[in-house]
């Protein structure tokens, strides 16, 4: 049961970063060596190489990233059950990437409830 929980986590984990093009929710625009980083972190997510991809998108996070944000606050959370591995984020970090992810959902908000009819 534990191994087809973990497989659905990982699914979802993957969709993440497959299906979510960063321009959708990147409130910052990235610099063309911030760019390249978010390349190789989801590149190394892809192969699972978790430990290098967490790195670059906390960095990146705290560089005010929103979609490095999002993935690095799954892997903190979420760490041990899909990846088989903790890893860990300062309070003040997590308050920061938290902050990051309301305020991009927050900026889709109107086009998400245009695209509603609302």
């Amino acid at each position: 049961m534990r191994t087809i929980l973990a497989a659905a986590a990982f699914s979802l984990a993957a969709f993440v970063v497959l299906a979510v093009p960063a321009q959708s929710i990147q409130p910052v625009a990235l610099s063309a060596a911030q760019q390249a980083s978010y390349v190789q972190a989801l590149q190394a997510f892809r192969e699972r190489r978790y430990a290098g991809a967490f790195a670059r998108f906390s960095r990146l996070a705290d560089a005010g990233h929103a979609p490095s944000a999002q993935i690095a606050m799954l892997m903190v959370q979420q760490g041990e059950p899909l990846f088989g591995s903790d890893w860990a984020a300062t309070p003040g970090q997590q308050r920061r990437w938290n902050a990051l992810l309301v305020n991009a959902a927050r900026g889709r908000s109107d086009f998400l409830d245009h695209e509603r009819g609302d």
